[in-house]
């Protein structure tokens, strides 16, 4: 990466700090001590759990200038602001280098706890920092100043960081991805909470409802958030909680909304907003690793399929699994490419045996129903009789895979087709 694209890469991570800084300037009103909304606490944690430690001074430095910035721009004191961003943005990087000691990864339950540790380690020990501040020197209440700050400091990482982390991995797909149903469906939820918020948070579009009732509907976008992790996936379910975050904090900090209406206290229900949005985040967290994990283990599993199908195709082998109470199959291979029969017409015993040479049939039936008598059993070579009029040789290689009991509970093998001139000899002799 050359000179100008780290700047330019720069500038946006400092664009994107100030932007979120004037936004919770705004949406937190005036304040004493400390506001109850600051969303650049994502934006700082991301940057430092995306970019490699070598490069998280200059972007250090960035985020200084933005705030500093901001102060200028609002009319902040300077010396409040110096300390205020080396607090916020030192004990940031302090929260994240915690989490690189150990590989993390941007997906799974290793990237919520990543997340977690780094944004509770960074949020309590700057709230510490910032409320010793000010019990000092202005001597505002320790506690309740944590409090706000710490509380603060998270949602803005359990907000922000989940959808800068995703849509950093986001590469376009040329095919695949998700189905148009799930699409479609996830769109049907999304356009679903984006109106659901609306209404309920704005009680001058909702009906006269109970004080009750609006707090209970806050439950619904919770729900279609969920919906459309599920569907969507991590980023979808990010960018949810995002939308859902703008509605409610621009809401409730104008005083209207379900939380507005509980408190009179425009700071504590700013604070109960808060807690609600952090809910919400880590729900949608949860969902999209659980999903993210179940989708990787089914990956996982394709792959192991198709390297069998492919080396059983390439040995002109197949393996199956013989069930002797009730005579059904199990295959794996490429029945159609090898024997010319489909999966179906060999899945009983009865079916794979009235393809069996009669002179080798009784043979291959005593084999696999023969109980088990501790013997080691060797391979068995057969003809069979394929159904567009020709035949093969087939060496079985098998064995009984006993219960506790000591009673067969299934029979494992392979076949493996001998070539043609093996069955010349055969058929010589």
């Amino acid at each position: 990466m050359n000179a100008s694209n780290r700047a330019v890469i720069l500038f946006l991570w400092a664009a994107l700090y100030f932007c979120s800084g004037y936004v919770s300037h705004q949406l937190n009103g005036p304040f004493y001590a400390t506001g109850y909304i600051w969303l650049p606490a994502g934006v700082t944690t991301a940057a430092f759990m995306l970019r490699p430690m070598p490069r998280w001074l200059p972007v250090g430095l960035a985020f200084f200038a933005a705030q500093l910035l901001l102060g200028w721009v609002e009319g902040r004191d300077t010396l409040r602001l110096v300390l205020f961003s080396l607090d916020e943005i030192g004990f940031a990087a302090l929260g994240v280098a915690l989490v690189r000691r150990a590989q993390f990864s941007l997906e799974g339950l290793v990237f919520v706890r990543a997340l977690l540790i780094a944004g509770v380690a960074s949020s309590a020990a700057s709230a510490a920092v910032g409320a010793a501040w000010f019990l000092l020197l202005q001597d505002v209440p320790f506690w309740r100043t944590w409090r706000v700050w710490a509380a603060a400091d998270l949602v803005g990482v359990l907000i922000v960081l989940p959808v800068l982390a995703g849509w950093s991995r986001f590469r376009a797909a040329r095919s695949g991805g998700m189905s148009r149903a799930d699409f479609l469906s996830g769109l049907g939820a999304f356009a679903a909470l984006a109106l659901t918020a609306f209404f309920i948070f704005d009680h001058r579009i909702l009906l006269p409802v109970q004080s009750g009732v609006a707090f209970a509907l806050t439950y619904i976008p919770l729900f279609l958030a969920a919906v459309v992790t599920l569907l969507w996936g991590g980023r979808g379910g990010s960018v949810a909680v995002a939308i859902l975050a703008l509605f409610v904090l621009y809401n409730t900090s104008q005083g209207d909304g379900p939380f507005a209406e509980r408190s009179l206290n425009h700071g504590r229900s700013l604070l109960e907003a808060q807690l609600y949005l952090a809910v919400a985040a880590l729900l949608t967290l949860l969902i999209s690793t659980l999903r993210t994990s179940r989708e990787q283990l089914l990956a996982q599993s394709a792959r192991s399929q198709n390297d069998v199908k492919l080396a059983l195709a390439a040995s002109a082998q197949l393996v199956y699994c013989l069930d002797p109470r009730s005579g059904t199959l199990r295959w794996s291979g490429d029945l159609a490419g090898l024997l010319g029969v489909r999966e179906d017409a060999f899945r009983n015993l009865d079916d794979v045996l009235a393809h069996v040479h009669d002179d080798d049939r009784a043979q291959v039936r005593g084999r696999w129903l023969r109980e088990s008598d501790g013997e080691q059993r060797t391979d068995m070579l057969f003809k069979l009789m394929l159904p567009a009029g020709g035949s093969t040789l087939v060496l079985d290689m098998s064995g009984p895979l006993l219960d506790g009991d000591e009673s067969v509970a299934v029979i494992a093998g392979a076949w493996r087709l001998q070539p043609a001139d093996v069955l010349e000899e055969r058929d010589a002799a």
